[in-house]
């Protein structure tokens, strides 16, 4: 499996996948800022994580889908593995956020920041082998 994912990782697909990750940042800060700002319910930040990730889940699955891979699974199937797999690191990362902003007191923008990595690891290992997955690549 770690050979199958190091050869992963110098595939175009893998830099297309990295791509597209990165304007997800962007456009999840965005997102996440803007719910801040009008958030009104405490705790802030943790609510606001929450809902930013519920529609940054759906934003990505489409940019995934569309722009990183090939191979084009069946769109509701992939959809609800990609809320499947986020439902654990939603409820991970609520925790860390809530845990970094309202235990540590760590600035809402940093918790934001460690949370995303949280996500990101998670996502990389298992966004193409269970949300988009190709039975084909999985044989080889």
């Amino acid at each position: 499996m770690i050979k199958k994912f190091i050869k992963y990782t110098k595939s175009q697909e893998f830099v297309r996948m990295l791509l597209i990750a990165l304007l997800g940042v962007l456009l999840g800060f965005i997102t996440y800022e803007i719910i801040y700002y009008f958030n009104p319910f405490s705790p802030r930040a943790t609510i606001s994580w929450i809902l930013a990730f519920i529609i940054g889940t759906a934003r990505q699955h489409a940019l995934h889908r569309h722009f990183t891979f090939l191979f084009k699974s069946n769109y509701w199937k992939s959809l609800y593995r990609a809320y499947v797999l986020d439902f654990g690191v939603l409820i991970l990362s609520s925790l860390l956020n809530w845990f970094l902003t309202e235990i540590l007191n760590v600035r809402h923008i940093l918790a934001w920041g460690c949370c995303l990595l949280l996500t990101a690891l998670i996502d990389l290992l298992l966004l193409k082998y269970y949300v988009f997955e190709d039975k084909t690549t999985l044989k080889s």
